[in-house]
């Protein structure tokens, strides 16, 4: 396609991620492991076939095998009943079975996974192998009449026995919005053609039409804790790909409504604390805003520092979580993960730069510390500072 104008990012910064290039190119001592560590994940993939919804033996309640279908991550088969029905719900402890071969969710990791990977060692490299068969990946799932998925999660999180899906199987669509980063890279490849580009438009057009009008998007817009955070980073995101931005300006709305009713006065998110995961799930709402915030700058609207009638804002968020992820205070709430979760490097790398906060600059100092060299997700998509 040969895009030469700077391509909009929401999780990368396109200024980092060039300036990351021209230190590989230069052979820097300290970005090179994670460089070889990528290219060799990255020509792994070259070999793997294409993946799509109607690969699987399970049929979605619709009938259409174009209709993305999964149980949740949390649904598990009944321990009280001999055919395991209906399914229970158990938060936090997540069943294999979910991205296992029978369903959807499984696949759709791995094209993301994939393209994400296949993209950055694309611009990197400027090898168009890689290019060309993230191209590949992306025709299949989204856009080939025969292999594309329907544009919607009507029948993601599933809980067999209770119901065909969920609008919290909604969230399953976060995970597009640091896709359309990669896609925006692969515009400067001869591999992903301005039609490819159009036509993906168009099907991001479709899911945010289904995000604003089916009942599971409507239940998702109310919801009061990360779900209803990241509803808006979805729409916010895809509406300034396939360019609505009127669409995109209403979520800002959203979003500062949001962070009113879902952080304390000191900065927690008072749901994802009264999870078992509270540290992660602190994390991962905290990303949310982030998402926004990272919109908000495409479309000029300062989220990073607004603040409430009563003060809460997203700084207060990074704040409250600084002397945990410093492990200088044990984590007091609940949490049943072994370690501190990947997410937190890239967000308080992130914070530190908007805020210029001494603290957020230690906390996320810290982090990079834990980071191997070779872990080109840390080291090759933000710079330090």
């Amino acid at each position: 396609m040969k895009q030469t104008t700077t391509p909009t990012l929401i999780h990368l910064d396109y200024k980092e991620v060039t300036s990351i290039r021209e230190k590989i190119k230069a052979n820097d001592p300290t970005l090179m492991p994670a460089y070889y560590a990528l290219l060799g994940e990255a020509t792994a993939f070259l070999k793997l076939p294409p993946g799509s919804v109607v690969d699987n033996d399970s049929t979605p309640p619709s009938g259409d095998n174009h209709d993305f279908f999964a149980i949740g991550k949390y649904a598990w088969p009944n321990p009280d009943t001999p055919d395991g029905m209906p399914f229970i719900r158990r938060d936090g402890y997540t069943n294999p079975a979910a991205s296992g071969d029978q369903y959807d969710l499984g696949p759709y990791f791995n094209m993301r996974i994939r393209v994400n990977t296949l993209a950055l060692a694309y611009f990197y490299s400027k090898s168009e192998g890689y290019a060309a068969k993230a191209a590949e990946l992306l025709r299949v799932w989204f856009l080939n009449p025969e292999t594309r998925m329907n544009p919607n999660f009507k029948y993601a999180s599933s809980l067999p026995g209770v119901n065909d899906g969920m609008a919290i199987g909604i969230i399953e669509g976060v995970q597009l919005i640091g896709l359309l980063d990669s896609v925006s890279l692969l515009t400067q490849s001869d591999s992903w053609t301005a039609a490819d580009h159009e036509a993906l438009k168009q099907w991001f057009t479709s899911y945010t039409d289904w995000l604003l009008e089916s009942p599971a998007g409507k239940e998702e817009y109310r919801a009061t804790d990360n779900h209803g955070s990241w509803y808006a980073a979805q729409v916010a995101a895809f509406s300034i790909y396939s360019g609505n931005m009127d669409r995109a300006v209403q979520m800002m709305e959203r979003a500062k409504w949001q962070i009113g009713v879902q952080f304390t006065a000191d900065g927690g998110l008072h749901r994802e604390l009264k999870r078992n995961r509270a540290l992660f799930y602190s994390l991962y709402g905290l990303s949310a805003f982030v998402a926004l915030a990272r919109c908000g700058e495409v479309l000029g609207v300062d989220l990073w520092h607004y603040r409430t009638e009563d003060g809460k804002g997203i700084q207060l968020g990074f704040d409250f979580l600084a002397p945990y992820l410093a492990e200088e205070q044990p984590w007091a709430w609940q949490n049943i993960d072994n370690e501190i979760n990947g997410l937190a490097v890239q967000l308080t790398r992130r914070a530190q730069k908007v805020y210029g906060s001494p603290r957020l600059i230690a906390v996320s100092q810290h982090l990079a510390t834990l980071r191997p060299l070779n872990d080109w997700a840390f080291w090759l998509m933000s710079t330090p500072s």
